[in-house]
């Protein structure tokens, strides 16, 4: 016979229990989807069209799996770009905006701030169907980059996403419903901004840790059941390999060194490769740790998406103190190198990966040998690189002493930060969007020493040496290393650029403009004003002939590089909208 007090006295002292030994938990919210209209005739994502996506879709956050942020499409190119009209917009949610959409058959699927995830009709801009996650309250969000969905992926007949507070969750593409969630590891203070990538099967994703003193880490899941299959840590813990470049430092004391950037992967070798953030605080005379190289920071991996294997990897930055992170994407390039000379052979590289230091690298895809490096913005971090690539920082740049004032170039925003660069095959040339900056940074002593590492110190933003324009786009041969031509703008143009097959380039800006520039001169064709910042990755994509552009804008907080230094410029962030563009039927 059920005894109903006695039940109630049970669960009464269960919860307690769990309550008392710290693994309550409250419950989770149901999330919501709204379905207006299921996508018909759905084809599942195969790996197949994965490795060679169709030109009429964008079906991969950069457009292929190698990043190389180009479309073949040609309907619209330097003779008639200068008709383009608007022909739909649509509300986005509120929140730092910098997404990238993917369009598939038609759909378009879009990330919003606050893990908002639509499918919208691509020639209309028609809602489809809408997931709503549910989030812990705003205020114990630790990481406020997490709200960010720069990408999403989409796979099978799923959508991945990492959400704010660091679950992977697959959706159904159909129709929005809820397929499987993960927790990674339910620390608020760790999430992702720049999404996840499959590979293989395999959901790859990492992280965004500028608030966390507990590790950080990339996760390969399994792409039908969300298990967590291998677990990369960036930092080496006490008694691993490369503890001793850590200064003798407890673990604890280990902050950030994130893989919060693009992931590219090259199905021929199965390799999927990302980079490493620097350390926080950035100055070394505040971690307390000087000299130290910190293997794991600012390095480059190539890793098996299967079980997360490395195979090889390289450190590009070691004794960071300005936060010059190189986690960005690592384009996957078949070019000749040295050009002319008696062993000039046609190698599959990784290429165009410009740090926040401005300098840009490339290596053998398969092994990681070292090919050559160049300087693109004015730096002062690095003395030199050695013909294996191994780099001496300068000493004169390295924050040594709290309270004196260090001039640095570039800031902690970088020679370039996370907006993508772009890869014509055609040309063999890649453009990678820069910034003319440098700061005067001062270690503080009035804050305590903590992973906010850039609120231990004052920094004074500065033009470069002889510029007075913050945003720049330079064309270079993928070849040779060689700047075919830098074209400037008064304004930081903080957008991913986007390369065509019609001989363009679009990139979005902080003074709100969208342009197309030819990209074999690099010279404005056409221009238009969004109501906010253009800091989305435009994309291109056609349905039934017509071929559209389309980029998200609205800005956000992190977005405000450089307008101290262009007062006159009006950069309005907010009313985040997706605007779609076409040629006038």
């Amino acid at each position: 016979m059920r005894c109903p007090i006695k039940e109630f006295l049970l669960s009464t002292i269960l919860l307690f229990a769990l309550v008392m030994t710290g693994h309550a938990q409250a419950p989770t919210p149901t999330p919501t989807t709204k379905t207006l209209r299921a996508v018909p005739n759905f084809v599942s994502v195969t790996d197949q069209t994965m490795r060679a996506p169709k030109p009429d879709d964008w079906l991969i956050h950069r457009g292929n799996y190698q990043g190389w942020g180009y479309s073949p499409l040609d309907q619209i190119n330097k003779s008639n770009v200068k008709t383009l009209q608007l022909v739909w917009s649509r509300a986005m949610e509120p929140g730092a905006n910098e997404a990238t959409p993917l369009v598939y058959n038609g759909v378009m699927y879009v990330g919003n701030p606050g893990d908002v995830i639509q499918a919208i009709d691509a020639a209309s801009g028609d809602l489809m169907w809408e997931y709503r996650r549910p989030l812990p309250p705003v205020a114990s969000m630790r990481n406020g980059l997490g709200q960010r969905k720069r990408s999403i992926a989409l796979y099978g007949d799923q959508i991945y996403f990492v959400t704010w507070d660091n679950f992977v969750v697959s959706l159904g593409a159909r129709s929005g419903e809820l397929v499987w969630q993960t927790d990674r590891g339910g620390d608020l203070y760790v999430s992702n901004s720049s999404g996840p990538i499959v590979a293989n099967g395999v959901v790859i994703a990492g992280s965004t840790c500028q608030y966390s003193s507990k590790g950080c880490y990339v996760t390969g899941h399994d792409a039908r059941t969300g298990r967590e299959l291998w677990r990369n840590e960036m930092i080496p813990r006490p008694g691993q390999p490369g503890d001793e470049t850590w200064a003798g430092s407890s673990f604890e004391s280990r902050w950030m060194t994130g893989v919060w950037g693009q992931l590219t992967y090259d199905p021929e070798l199965d390799l999927v490769y990302y980079g490493s953030s620097g350390v926080g605080p950035a100055s070394e005379a505040q971690r307390n740790m000087p000299g130290a190289t910190m293997a794991g920071t600012n390095t480059r991996f190539a890793i098996r998406p299967k079980t997360g294997e490395v195979v090889w990897k390289h450190q590009v930055l070691p004794r960071d103190n300005w936060d010059q992170e190189c986690t960005f994407e690592m384009m996957i390039i078949n070019t000749p190198v040295n050009p002319g000379a008696p062993d000039m052979l046609s190698r599959k590289t990784l290429t165009g990966v410009p740090c926040k230091t401005g300098i840009a690298w490339s290596f053998d895809a398969a092994n990681g040998e070292f090919l050559w490096a160049k300087p693109t913005t004015e730096q002062n971090i690095v003395a030199r690189i050695d013909p294996k690539g191994l780099v001496t920082v300068n000493e004169n740049a390295v924050l040594k002493e709290v309270g004196k004032t260090y001039h640095v170039c570039p800031t902690y925003n970088g020679g370039r930060d996370w907006p993508q660069g772009a890869y014509n095959p055609k040309s063999n040339v890649m453009y990678i969007p820069l910034s003319n900056l440098c700061i005067d940074s001062t270690a503080r002593t009035d804050r305590k020493a903590a992973p906010e590492f850039v609120y231990n110190t004052t920094n004074v933003g500065k033009f470069a040496t002889g510029k007075d324009k913050v945003g720049r786009i330079d064309a270079i041969s993928v070849e040779t290393g060689r700047t075919l031509w830098s074209w400037e703008t008064r304004v930081s143009n903080y957008s991913p650029v986007l390369a065509t097959g019609g001989g363009l380039l679009f990139n979005g800006s902080m003074d709100r403009y969208l342009r197309a520039l030819d990209a074999d001169r690099g010279q404005v064709l056409w221009q238009t004003r969004l109501p906010s910042q253009a800091v989305g990755g435009a994309v291109t994509y056609s349905i039934n002939g017509r071929q559209f552009i389309a980029i998200a804008a609205g800005g956000g907080p992190i977005a405000a590089l450089g307008t101290g230094l262009t007062p006159e410029a009006d950069t309005f962030s907010g009313s985040n909208a997706m605007y779609v563009f076409a040629l006038p039927q």
